[in-house]
């Protein structure tokens, strides 16, 4: 007789570790909720909101790297060149281990940085009113011409910039073989894409209306767009031209009204399209991080920079 009594207790045991189990994944669901999903819906810097000042009591610090590790992360624009910068650096004889972590955004550079988990952060936008605000400095040090680049399968070496407005509009959809333009896109608040709508109106107008007409295919990260506009044929899209310099990629950058985009044209104006890359940081750079940002600045660094189509900046007082 005792047996159904068993039986009773082991199922309300089941029944207790279900629930026990049901309720840990939705806790972890919230948690998910309340922290992914704001990334997912494009929020602007939610990192932010609440976030424990540096002053407070309750802000704790990171373990700290072992001495010679430098960890970088953020925008997919900066990190081509920050490594090519950090293997030189190393090759010069410097006792460093330096990580570039793959692309998280300037915002999740900022993040980082701020939550100390990299040593700098890299960032290719300026930095908004509320990261100003939290202690973050930007620290610039090389302009990239940010181009139209288009698979090798287009024949076309040469665009306009109504040309470029009108194939984001769906106007243009044919290149001069005849073959059909396939526009590729990135997410909205891409810095590329930025770059090109501030210089360029009719191209801000046909990018927005296209993000909301769901137009062209949208591609979220650097690498994949690198992969896109490589394998696709008659792709088009914006890309920063030292990236396609530095990984040799297959990809032809064209002229613009006229223009290549190089130093002379970005600085005289003529070449309209380029954005700023920036190390991050809450305060003054000591240490290993010092070091690097005064090579990325030294001769051999600028040489660099230089040689794949960057435009190196000057340190500001």
């Amino acid at each position: 007789m005792a047996e159904p009594a068993a039986d009773s207790r082991a199922s309300a045991s089941l029944v207790a570790l279900w629930v026990a189990v049901l309720l840990g994944v939705a806790g972890v669901a919230i948690l998910a909720a309340g922290f992914v999903a704001p990334l997912l819906a494009g929020s602007d810097e939610p990192f932010l909101e609440g976030h424990v000042p540096k002053n407070s009591q309750l802000y704790q610090r990171s373990t700290p790297r072992p001495h010679g590790v430098l960890h970088l992360a953020g925008s997919g624009s900066n990190i081509p060149l920050t490594r090519a910068l950090a293997d030189a650096f190393v090759v010069r004889g410097h006792d460093a281990h330096i990580v570039v972590f793959e692309s998280i955004g300037s915002t999740g550079g900022v993040m980082a940085v701020y939550d100390d988990v990299v040593d700098l952060g890299l960032i290719s936008r300026p930095l908004s009113d509320r990261e100003l605000h939290i202690g973050v400095d930007a620290i610039p040090y090389a302009r990239v011409p940010v181009v139209v680049a288009v698979n090798l399968s287009v024949p076309d070496t040469a665009i306009s910039t109504t040309e470029l407005a009108d194939i984001f509009a769906g106007r243009k959809t044919r290149w001069s073989d005849g073959a059909p333009i396939t526009v590729l896109q990135r997410e909205r608040g891409d810095s590329g894409h930025a770059a090109v709508a501030a210089a360029l109106p009719a191209f801000a107008a046909a990018d927005e209306a296209a993000y909301r007409e769901h137009r062209w295919r949208v591609i979220v990260h650097d690498r994949a767009m690198q992969e896109a506009l490589a394998i696709t044929p008659g792709a088009i899209g914006l890309l920063d031209v030292g990236v396609i310099s530095l990984q040799r990629l297959p990809l032809r950058a064209l002229e613009l009204d006229g223009y290549a985009p190089s130093e002379a044209s970005v600085q005289s104006g003529r070449y309209p399209f380029s954005k700023d890359l920036a190390f991050a940081g809450l305060e003054a750079p000591t240490g290993l991080a010092a070091e690097f940002i005064r090579f990325a600045r030294s001769e051999e660094g600028i040489a660099l920079m230089k040689a794949h189509g960057y435009i190196p900046l000057p340190e500001i007082q």
